[in-house]
Order: structure tokens, then C-alpha cells, then sequence
């Protein structure tokens, strides 16, 4: 490697003094010729007052603060005379507070990042990952250009120009020493890592730390403090010491010589200082710092905080919804809610709440977050299908709300924002887990790849990585085959398009009749499963393999009550569609609602399926790093068979 590994840190953390000032405005002209006094570490000017003078007058003169003034002088309340004194604070009371001093990070220094891959990661999605660039995943591990396998490591610089410092979890490691060592606090680091719990660090992940997140954040206290509450004088009489003046005015025998400047035996006939002095709790600005003695209570207190959750994880009052429905009058986001109601109808005995607010996505951003954060929902659903509004996951980000994305395929935010959940699986983790289930069932045939290549097409690169022997030819090719009779083949094809489709089983068909001992399968494109009005036959004719995202069997009982329902609450039958919208619509109810219920609203809690049905989604989530979201990982293979019997191969 090019970089130094197993490199401990060393952690300067010294404290500067930062001043923060409390101050009086005075006359410079009339106050620098007064003489002072220092009471308490304070500095009060003394003033004698003069023939005729007031004490408004005197403030006035000497831009004081005439409440501030009476106070320490309560005497002069009344009528004053000539030669009496008055005190006052000086120009500026000093409040020294201390603040940390910032983590100086090496960056080139530090342990580089060890990312393990999971299923479904690309060396793309890894690089989004980290805010790593793809050239420097590459100079470090030349061989990830070939891409990136399930288990394999690989393992990067940290990025010094990053947002985050990406640490790996060690044996004994714990939240309040990771928040010292990086000026941090144990409340950053849960809000930074969703995933992590209050007691559970297991070793070898990755966790971000914000480091120095801590500069510049304050708490206040109360403390307790002495101050000057007033200042009189007295005239010092015969035989009079500092200890039996001290026993006349109750003043402390080392205030009063400070206050007046004196060591010595007081002489007769002067006038001294006579502060009193009194205990007070007053709130103090000071920098904030994790308890040393944290414990796991304590933490677990911050956590429940985070998550909004109560500290016995009572059941929640309930379920409130909120559904934002991207078109609200297209078939889509009318059969949703429909298949959603429907489903909801299921809890109609439970014994937790359901609330449902039906929201228009199409209004402003700003009245659609006036609107969400009235109701206050603990789940939101989405019905966007194309360019997820980035607002509404911001939204459910900052206020710890689990935002289900339906329908968009592209969206991406689950991979840094903690309240995503992806109910279609990603094409990455999609294609991966498929080409993995086609390749054990296969992996004694011979892959053909027929027709012209499609560089989109990430199932065929998947396939590619796993099959030792591949043939890549043309469609005329094909047509042409002569394969060896003995040896099983699996055909895999590039066709999309309905015409290149019809053209493809063409050939099928010819390869068919001149090759009858032959032994194939067929893989078709994902994109199929919309075309099974028009090929439904060619499919189960030659038992075609279609990858899917859904899967949903119209010849189930579960599909035939739910179109009685269908009928009987709004007429008629669903649309036809894939994924079939009002299907979602119930297994998102069906699923989610006994969730957020059960979990307390608390994602980490636990994901189990309590749903006791669903119609085409088998939803099973899981997070994909400890700062993320969630994705279904559920897929299907579906297989056609002669007969109209069609199997759905469920795919984790």
C-alpha cells in the first residue's frame, strides 16, 4: 500500500482562554481620575459626592447605570450628603470561559478505511460512500477495475477534505472515549451513525465521527457564587481592628482588608470600605464536555432522546401516516391509496391508533413541511417515481421520521441519509443477488449472451463476472447455432424492445426444432415481466427465468379476497399494471403499520415482519452502513411454466 498503516494518534486537547465580557458604559473623561477599590478579584470606583449633587445626577454625569448604582448603594436611596461614597463597578466585569482547543488531525497519518463489500455494492456506490474518488479506490486497489466481489476488503486513504473521519470499531472501544479522543460528544456520534445503539459497538464496523464537533458548542450552568450586594462605610473609632469591625458589620476580616487596601491596625477617624457580601446561584456559560463517568444509562438516555422513544419503550399512542401522493389524480397514486386503505381496514381491531393524512406533493415545499410538521407523523410514504424530493428526506432526517420511497428506482439517498427506506431493491443489490441465485442453479452450463451488448445492462456484467465460459454472439448468430447437443446452455439475451423480443423467440424457435436434444434455459431481461400479455405463451413454452422486483400471483386466494374487497369498497377490479399499484399500496400498510407500532418508532429496535400476508412484496430491510437508510432486499426469478403455472423464487 502508499500509505502508513497502524498508526496510533497522538490527541493534543489544551484549553485557550476565550474572554466573554459583561460591560458598563462609563464616561472615560469623568471616571479616570476616581479612585478604586478591589473587592471580591472586582474593581469598584470610589466616589465622593459633592455639595448639591443627586444621585441620578452623579449616574448621568458618569454613564452609569442608575438600578446598578442603588443597588451597591442602597443608602443613597435617601437624601445624600456631601462627602459621602458612593461605588461603582469599573468599565468591564471579565467572565473567562474555556474553551477547547481543536483536534490537530494528520490526515495522511491515519488508519486508511477497510470497507468490506457487501452484496450489491459497486465500486461507484462505495465511492459515494466515503466522498472518496474513483481514481483513488483505484491507485490503491488496481484490482477493483475489474469490480468488486461480496466479502473481498479494500481499503482507502481518508479523505482530509471530507466531512467525516471514518473510524473502524475496536474491542473495548466506547461512545464517551471516541467523543474525548475526537472532541466529539456521544450525542454527534449516535445522530451520525443511525445505526449504532446505546450498548452496541460491534467490532470491525465503520462508524464517522465528526471531529472537532465540539469547537465552539457551550452549555450553561447554574453555580454558586459570591458578589457584592451593597457597599457601605464606617468611621473607624478609638481602639477599633480589623476583627472587632469585622464582629459590628459581619464582613469577613480578609474582605474588608481588601477592600481597603490595608494590612495594618485601621487608624481613628478614617472612613473604610464595607462590602456585603452575599451567595447567589447564577447561570455560567462554560465549554461543553462530556461526563467522565458516563454510563451506559446515560447514553442510552441520550439515544432514546435521538430517537424520540420512551425510556420504558412503552407501545406508541399509534400510527400516524403521512402519505404524499406525487399525482394525486393519476391511476398510480389513486390505486396506491386505495390498496393502502384497504390494508389499513386489516387493523380495524388493533390496539394502537391509526391516523392517516392523504397529502398533495405538488404544493410547495414550504406549505408541504408547514403541513408535515403540524400532524407530526412518525411514517411517510411517497409515491414519487422519478427524482425523490430531497426536502422530504432532509425532513425525515432532522426529525428521526422513516420516509418509505415506493416507487424510484434511481433514488439513492438511502445510502447517507439514515430515514430512507427502499422498498424496490437497488439495481446494485438487485442484479447481485440475482446473478448469484442464477449462476448456482447454472453454473454447470455454458452462457450465451445474444445480441448487441447493452453497457446499462448490469444483470449481463453481474452474469459475466460469474460464468468462467462465455459466448457473446449476434441475434443472426444465433439463429445459426450449432451448439454441441451435450452440452446444457443458458441463453441470456440484451432484447428490451417488444420487436427485438418477437425477433429473439424466432430464433429460439428455430434453434429449438433443429437442436431437439438440446438442453437450454433462458434468462430474460428484467423488463419482461411488463410483457407477458404478448409473450405470456413463448414463456411458457421454453420456461423462461425472468428477474424481478415483485412478484404477484393473480391465481392466490390472498389476490382473489383482496379484489372482492377491491370491488365492494370502490367498484370494479385494480389497474393492471407491475408493480400493481394497489398491491403496494396494501403491503406497505400491511407491512409498516404493525412495524413503527411494535418498534416504538425506533428502526433499530427491531424489523420484523409482522405482517401475517402480502400480495407482491416480501419486504425484508435492512441498513446498508450505520449512517444510512434502509433497502428491501427481497427480489424474485420467476419461472413460467406450460399451463399458465408461473412460480415466484424468492431471492435474499
Amino acid at each position: 500500500m502508499g500509505f502508513q498503516k497502524n498508526i496510533s494518534i497522538g490527541l493534543k486537547l489544551s484549553l485557550a482562554g476565550c474572554l466573554m465580557t459583561i460591560a458598563w458604559t462609563t464616561s472615560a473623561e469623568s471616571t479616570s481620575k476616581l479612585p478604586t477599590t478591589e473587592i471580591l478579584g472586582k474593581e469598584y470606583y470610589i466616589y465622593i459626592v459633592k455639595k448639591g449633587e443627586s444621585v441620578y445626577g452623579i449616574a448621568k454625569k458618569n454613564g452609569w447605570d442608575l438600578e446598578e448604582l442603588l443597588r451597591l448603594n442602597p443608602e443613597a436611596s435617601g437624601k445624600i450628603e456631601k462627602g459621602e461614597r458612593l461605588y461603582y463597578p469599573t468599565g468591564q466585569v471579565s467572565v473567562v470561559t474555556e474553551m477547547p482547543e481543536p483536534v490537530a488531525i494528520d490526515y495522511s497519518s491515519l488508519e486508511p478505511i477497510r470497507h468490506k463489500v457487501k452484496k450489491g455494492e459497486t465500486v461507484y456506490s462505495i465511492s459515494r460512500q466515503y466522498n472518496i474518488p474513483l481514481d483513488i479506490i483505484y491507485k490503491y486497489n488496481p484490482e477493483a477495475k475489474r469490480g468488486v466481489k461480496p466479502g473481498e476488503t479494500i481499503e482507502m486513504p481518508q479523505n482530509g477534505n471530507a466531512q467525516y473521519y471514518y473510524y473502524t470499531l475496536k474491542s473495548g472501544d466506547s461512545l464517551s472515549a471516541l467523543a474525548k479522543a475526537y472532541n466529539t460528544s456521544v450525542e454527534d456520534i449516535l445522530k451520525d451513525n443511525a445505526g449504532l445503539t446505546a450498548n452496541n459497538l460491534p467490532t470491525g464496523e465503520t462508524i464517522r465521527i465528526s471531529i472537532n464537533s465540539n469547537l465552539g458548542k457551550i452549555k450553561t450552568e447554574l453555580v454558586t457564587e459570591e458578589r457584592v450586594s451593597q457597599i457601605s462605610d464606617y468611621k473607624v473609632e478609638k481602639n477599633d481592628t480589623w476583627e472587632n469591625i469585622s464582629e459590628k458589620t459581619g464582613v469577613e476580616v480578609e474582605v474588608l482588608k481588601e477592600a481597603n487596601n490595608e494590612t495594618e491596625k485601621p487608624k481613628e477617624h478614617t472612613i473604610v470600605t464595607v462590602p456585603v457580601i452575599e451567595t447567589v446561584e447564577v447561570e455560567q456559560t462554560v465549554a461543553f464536555e462530556e461526563p467522565e463517568d458516563m454510563t451506559v444509562e446515560d447514553v442510552q438516555e441520550i439515544y432514546d432522546s435521538i430517537k424520540g422513544v420512551t425510556p420504558d419503550r412503552s407501545l406508541i399512542d399509534g400510527v400516524k401516516m403521512a402519505l404524499i401522493l406525487d399525482e394525486p389524480s393519476s391511476k398510480k397514486d389513486v390505486d396506491f391509496t386505495r390498496g393502502l386503505l384497504i390494508g389499513i381496514s386489516d387493523f380495524k381491531n388493533a390496539s394502537y391508533k391509526i391516523d392517516l393524512k392523504v397529502m398533495d406533493g405538488r404544493v410547495s415545499t414550504g406549505d408541504l413541511i408547514e403541513g408535515l410538521e403540524d400532524y407530526e407523523p412518525n411514517l411517510i410514504i411517497s409515491t414519487a417515481d422519478r427524482a425523490f424530493p430531497l426536502f422530504l428526506a432532509d425532513y425525515g432526517n432532522t426529525n428521526n421520521v422513516q420516509i418509505v420511497n415506493v416507487f424510484d428506482l434511481k433514488n439513492d439517498l438511502y445510502e447517507d441519509n439514515s430515514s430512507m427506506v427502499q422498498l424496490l431493491p437497488p439495481s446494485g443489490y438487485f442484479n447481485d443477488r440475482l446473478s448469484t441465485k442464477i449462476y448456482k442453479d447454472n453454473r454447470n452450463r455454458k452462457l450465451i449472451a445474444v445480441g448487441e451488448e447493452d453497457e446499462n445492462d448490469g444483470m449481463s456484467t453481474e452474469l459475466f463476472k460469474l460464468f468462467d465460459n462465455v459466448d457473446k454472439i449476434s441475434l443472426e448468430d444465433f439463429g445459426a447455432l450449432e451448439p454441441d447437443v451435450l452440452e446444457p446452455i443458458l441463453i441470456y439475451t440484451y432484447a428490451s424492445k417488444k420487436e427485438e423480443v418477437a425477433d429473439f423467440f424466432k430464433n429460439v424457435e428455430n434453434l429449438a426444432e433443429n437442436n431437439q436434444e438440446l438442453d437450454f434455459r433462458i434468462i430474460g431481461r428484467s423488463s419482461w415481466i411488463a410483457m407477458t400479455d404478448d409473450f405470456g405463451d413463448q414463456f411458457e413454452e421454453y420456461s423462461v427465468y425472468v428477474p424481478s422486483r415483485v412478484w404477484l400471483e393473480e391465481n392466490s386466494k390472498a389476490w382473489e379476497n383482496f379484489n372482492i374487497s377491491y370491488d365492494e369498497i370502490f367498484g370494479g377490479n385494480p389497474v393492471r399494471s407491475i408493480p400493481n399499484f394497489a398491491a403496494s399500496g396494501y403491503d406497505v400498510a400491511k407491512y409498516f403499520i404493525p412495524l413503527v407500532a411494535m418498534n416504538h418508532g425506533d428502526f433499530n429496535h427491531g424489523l420484523k415482519n409482522y405482517a401475517e400476508s402480502s400480495l407482491q412484496n416480501e419486504i425484508d430491510l435492512s441498513r446498508v452502513n450505520n449512517w444510512g437508510g434502509f433497502i428491501n432486499n427481497t427480489s424474485y426469478l420467476i419461472k413460467f411454466r406450460p399451463g399458465n403455472q408461473t412460480e415466484g423464487i424468492i431471492v435474499k
